[in-house]
């Protein structure tokens, strides 16, 4: 105990140089405090934006798509996997969606 009373009493001896030392302290966590919660933010905002846009949190794919990313590897939808989907009580909603890439080109351009 008596080692923290020395203690506090060589900080307060120098009052400047402790003012200092504790505001600079300070300082640095305000700004990683600050820094980590844009980070965070960033990063959720990110994540939401993927899921609204694109493809949602899952996927129903056929198991070679993956393999070799072709229409041939797509698969029917039938009334038994919508009534598995539809089972679930997680998924509040679902869309079918057919996805592809194309060029298309005229005389003058392309895009």
């Amino acid at each position: 105990m008596n080692n923290f009373k020395i203690a506090w009493r060589n900080l307060w001896r120098n009052k400047r140089r402790t003012l200092i030392t504790v505001s600079s302290i300070f300082f640095g966590v305000f700004l990683a405090v600050i820094m980590n919660s844009m980070q965070e933010g960033s990063y959720s905002s990110m994540i939401d934006n993927v899921v609204k846009f694109y493809s949602g949190y899952i996927q129903v794919q056929n198991e070679n798509y993956w393999d070799k990313k072709t229409i041939n590897n797509s698969f029917e939808i039938n009334k038994e996997l919508t009534d598995g989907i539809k089972g679930v009580k997680e998924i509040i909603g679902y869309t079918e969606r057919l996805e592809s890439f194309c060029l298309a080109s005229s005389e003058t351009i392309t895009t």
